[in-house]
């Protein structure tokens, strides 16, 4: 006996469950519907697909045959609404008052063909320039793209249908804050996660997960897992109101603790890092250049911050990559209040639980250093040895200490220095410079160049 196949059209928005998982700069989706099938060859078409998906991503889940995807990434407005009143008549109005009546024959390369009452056919080179009259309105546009799939399943029933893709324009970011007691020895920390959805298409009461790391996505198969066991435990939510990370594969991951909508062209924001009472340490910084020549010209030091991202200083939990505001509190009054003073802003890479972490809000203007070569020395044709003098000068009334960072390699290595290392490794050796109020104080090294 030969089956015929059946038409039919899944509902645009009858998703039983959305899940977006959302990696730095794009997302992997699952869409899962219900949908009536009859025995043999269906035809069905999915709305509400986000049009910046990734064609060879997608994958579904049945328990059937999946015969042939067909995806249609037309874009909503007149062009779409044209071919809709294929074989329709309509009136086109001009800006003139010109009437033109006819049947709508083709629309094609944004040109209208009619004919005419008369019999006689008209082609309309810019139909958007005129005004429309027809007897109804047009079919309501569909949200997103279209899907049309080819099944074909053993028996009538409701099947349930998990729709998977990668999607571009569906990312994420992390903005932090840091807030600096007046004395700018301890700070909150805040990390606000920022949700941008440009796919084309509203995601609506959606279970969100959002990775950090880094990640390279490709194109991949569908899971095969339970989906209620396995992915019910990978996405089980919470009643904190911040999210705890968990590990993601090589990368971690945070699930929003309910479900949210994503309007399209929007910015959604989540509070995603909170600590409060996290020790930090202001750091006067400077680089030396040895081998460079000398230079009178004062150079102002670059100020920053330091943290350990460990429990007992305040954090101790993975810190995604983000854009860092840094703020100092000031003028505070008996009751805790006082007002923010933005200091600067810097970009921090993924940080570890147990790592250090360094935020650069600028330069000092009043701590400044000069580098002087006092001494040169020719050792052999190619090796040579060169004395240089570091002078800090601090014109701030209370104490500083300058870091001083020196590089060194094979090439370059230290003869002599006026004080000690306070750390050494295998590329750099770090100084500390204590300089008065209103004073100065000097460093000098030797090092020498060698093949």
């Amino acid at each position: 006996m030969l089956m015929m196949p059946a038409f039919l059209a899944a509902q645009s928005t009858d998703r039983d469950e959305l899940d977006l998982t959302i990696f730095p700069q794009s997302g992997w989706v699952l869409d899962s519907r219900t949908v009536d099938l009859q025995e043999g060859i269906n035809e069905i078409s999915f709305f509400g697909i986000a049009r910046q998906l990734d064609p060879g991503s997608l994958q579904m889940g049945l328990d059937g045959e999946v015969q042939s995807f067909r995806t249609r990434l037309e874009q909503q407005g007149w062009d779409r609404i044209f071919r809709q009143l294929k074989g329709r008549t309509i009136r086109l109005v001009s800006e003139t008052g010109q009437l033109i009546e006819g049947e709508v024959i083709d629309y094609d390369s944004g040109r209208l063909q009619l004919r005419k009452t008369d019999g006689r056919y008209t082609l309309i080179p810019n139909p958007h320039s005129y005004r429309l009259e027809f007897d109804r309105l047009p079919e309501k546009e569909e949200p997103g793209a279209q899907l049309d799939v080819v099944l074909n399943v053993a028996s009538s029933g409701a099947y349930p249908v998990q729709i998977y893709y990668i999607v571009n324009n569906l990312e994420w970011s992390l903005d932090y804050s840091v807030v600096l007691s007046e004395n700018e020895d301890r700070a909150q920390v805040n990390g606000t996660a920022l949700i941008r959805n440009n796919t084309g298409t509203v995601f609506e009461d959606a279970r969100v997960l959002l990775v950090a790391g880094d990640a390279r996505i490709q194109a991949r198969p569908a899971p095969h897992f339970d989906m209620e066991a396995g992915m019910g435990e990978m996405a089980m939510a919470r009643a904190e109101s911040v999210p705890q990370a968990r590990e993601y594969a090589d990368q971690y991951v945070y699930e929003l603790p309910r479900r949210v909508d994503l309007p399209e062209r929007e910015l959604y924001q989540f509070p995603l890092v909170e600590a409060s009472g996290v020790d930090v340490t202001k750091v006067y910084h400077h680089a030396m250049r040895p081998f460079s020549g000398s230079s009178r010209d004062p150079q102002r030091v670059t100020v920053r911050y330091k943290f350990e991202n460990k429990e007992q200083q305040g954090l101790g939990q993975p810190l995604p990559a983000g854009t860092v505001r840094v703020y100092r509190m000031t003028g505070m009054d008996e009751m805790g209040e006082g007002s923010l003073q933005l200091l600067g802003m810097d970009r921090m890479s993924h940080v570890a639980e147990g790592d250090p972490f360094r935020l650069t809000t600028g330069r000092a203007f009043d701590v400044r250093v000069t580098e002087e070569v006092v001494q040169q020395d020719q050792i052999a044709p190619r090796v040579r040895e060169e004395t240089r003098e570091l002078t800090a000068r601090n014109e701030r009334e209370e104490p500083v200490t300058v870091t001083i960072e020196l590089p060194v390699h094979r090439n370059i290595i230290v003869r002599e220095a006026s004080m000690e290392p306070v750390s050494r490794t295998a590329d750099r050796h770090i100084y500390e410079l204590m300089v008065p109020g209103e004073g100065q104080s000097t460093f000098s090294v030797t090092v020498r160049q060698q093949p």
